[in-house]
């Protein structure tokens, strides 16, 4: 009996296994309801550069507009430490966390293509925590 035969049957196991765990990495999913902040906005931002709308629509409120159609976010990093605003302060109590992003067909909500600093204003409802302000920081 050859060991080649073992060897090569473990290496693809292996590689089956390794290829099926990245793929369940890439799978969209929505928050639970349950979530903290900081898991939603980060489901959100993967949501947005992967072009996820039914993600990305399903954690927006009517307040805002999701990250789906125009602009189209290409990048994000350095999600910075939250900033809470009170009701007296914004209306609602929100949730914020600044960051840059690079976009880029953003001519209908007036951003252009390129990296720029932005913030994610969320409200806490029954439903999870909802998208409900951004802009530039």
């Amino acid at each position: 009996m050859s060991i080649r035969k073992p060897i090569v049957a473990a290496i693809t196991a292996v590689t089956i296994l390794t290829g099926c765990s990245g793929h369940a990495q890439e799978a969209p999913s929505t928050p639970s309801a349950d979530s903290d902040s900081r898991q939603v906005v980060t489901a959100y931002l993967k949501a947005a550069v992967r072009h996820d709308c039914q993600v990305t629509r399903s954690l927006t409120a009517s307040s805002t507009w999701a990250w789906c159609d125009k602009p189209r976010m290409t990048a994000y990093k350095g999600i910075g430490s939250v900033v809470k605003l009170s009701a007296q302060e914004a209306g609602v109590a929100l949730e914020c966390y600044p960051m840059t992003v690079t976009t880029r067909d953003g001519q209908g909500r007036g951003l252009k293509e390129g990296t720029r600093p932005w913030t994610l204003c969320f409200e806490h409802t029954e439903a999870g925590y909802k998208l409900y302000q951004q802009g530039m920081r």
